[in-house]
């Protein structure tokens, strides 16, 4: 019966835990990844504010560059197929405070759940979005976008590139692979 109980326990906490971002990607029916060997980085990159890379620049460029080389594609900076953007956005968001209780009742075994809503008590939050843009070099139209979302946490901030990993990599699980060659 203990047992039941601590399994139950790990459910609902394993539920609360952060999942990482929610990933919704799309691209153009007519395009044909195959044509595609390798790739750049557009120049500047939207998440550079400035004329230098940032830490979050260097640290996608770094963990998307790995990503296309292992489907295949060619890092190369003189005449390439693809080109990568990237853009990054915070936005703030808000929701009603709720509360989640339960128990037990005292002449049988039994667990209720509640929950509770009070529409003067809100919860202020950021949720930060990430834009990867796959764009075609000669014609500058994008083939491919995907957005990851997240909730800004503060341990995503204070550790940048596992964060950048994590969605680069839900990301890329997600880009249409291009059929290999025989050579």
């Amino acid at each position: 019966m203990r047992s039941w109980l601590f399994f139950l326990l790990l459910f609902m906490l394993g539920g609360c835990a952060s999942q990482g971002p929610i990933v919704n990607a799309q691209h153009r029916s007519d395009a044909d990844f195959t044509r595609y060997r390798s790739f750049a980085f557009f120049t500047p990159l939207g998440t550079d504010k400035a004329d230098y890379a940032s830490l979050r620049s260097q640290y996608l460029k770094k963990e998307t560059r790995a990503a296309l080389e292992a489907r295949g594609f060619s890092y190369t900076t003189g005449n390439p197929g693809l080109l990568i953007n990237f853009r990054s956005e915070v936005h703030e968001r808000s929701a009603p405070s709720a509360t989640l209780f339960g128990g037990f009742g005292r002449r049988r075994f039994g667990f209720g759940m509640g929950y509770e809503w009070r529409r003067d008590d809100i919860n202020f939050y950021q949720e930060e979005e990430l834009t990867v843009e796959v764009i075609d070099a000669k014609t500058r139209e994008v083939l491919w976008e995907a957005k990851a979302i997240d909730r800004a946490w503060e341990d995503n901030r204070k550790e940048l590139e596992p964060s950048v990993r994590i969605a680069v990599e839900k990301i890329f699980n997600q880009f249409p692979e291009p059929q290999k060659t025989n050579p």
